[in-house]
């Protein structure tokens, strides 16, 4: 067989998966599902390939049909999710759920995914709270639009061009965000210091009380010690 067929079987397999991959991003965004003619048409697709590739994503339980014929995630995701740094998870849930249950608001775990964009990996919410605000993992937005992403930025060296909220996280040793999620909601993180063969990341809450930022805070501040703690000596016990 020669090198370019080879070459072009690889570019073909590529496309392949790439496109598998855009049809699980845009199922995620469509909780009610979509049939594959209104697929075909989102995502600019062949009808027939773009079938034949759902079904080959059917057979390992990645995505599902239901009978009036509409497509959407399957469970066999929540296998594979369960495998994704579950050792990180064992670590922060706890600490998480004893944070939201603290201050009755629910509690994030927030990783980069680019430059550009951060996303929610672990999301907690508190137990006997009378009200919270909602947050799903897998939650994603710019990394300048959270209290998140912000102080991930503020636990990186300091550059010319950090923005003022930032510059403020450093000084504070937490950072804030108000409405920038959701209206009215007020955003606290920190930064977690995580061992250098892991990603960044920062834990924080969703409050509702703009007045309880001053109270709330070194809770949470306690909360990223806690964790960089257990992620650099695993055998240590959390405080």
């Amino acid at each position: 067989m020669s090198s370019n067929v080879e070459r072009g079987r690889a570019v073909a397999g590529a496309q392949t998966l790439d496109r598998g991959i855009r049809v699980l991003w845009h199922l995620a965004a469509r909780p009610d599902g979509e049939t594959v003619t209104e697929m075909a048409h989102s995502l600019g697709l062949n009808r027939n390939a773009l079938h034949r590739l759902l079904e080959t994503l059917a057979e390992h339980d990645l995505v599902r049909r239901t009978e009036d014929k509409r497509f959407h995630l399957a469970y066999g995701l929540v296998e594979l999710a369960s495998s994704v740094d579950s050792g990180l998870r064992g670590i922060a849930y706890p600490v998480m759920a004893e944070l939201a249950d603290r201050v009755d608001a629910t509690a994030n775990l927030m990783v980069p995914i680019s430059e550009d964009e951060v996303q929610a990996v672990l999301v907690v919410e508190p137990r006997l709270a009378a009200a919270h605000i909602a947050f799903r993992t897998g939650q994603r937005h710019g990394i300048t639009q959270g209290s998140g992403g912000i102080a991930i930025l503020a636990g990186r060296p300091a550059r010319p061009g950090d923005v003022p909220e930032v510059v403020e996280a450093r000084e504070h040793g937490y950072a804030v965000s108000l409405g920038h999620i959701i209206p009215g909601v007020v955003g606290i993180s920190v930064s977690v210091t995580t061992p250098q063969t892991m990603s960044e990341m920062s834990v924080g809450v969703s409050l509702v009380d703009r007045e309880a930022v001053g109270e709330v805070a070194p809770h949470v501040v306690r909360a990223a010690a806690d964790i960089g703690e257990a992620l650099r000596n695993p055998r240590a016990r959390l405080r």
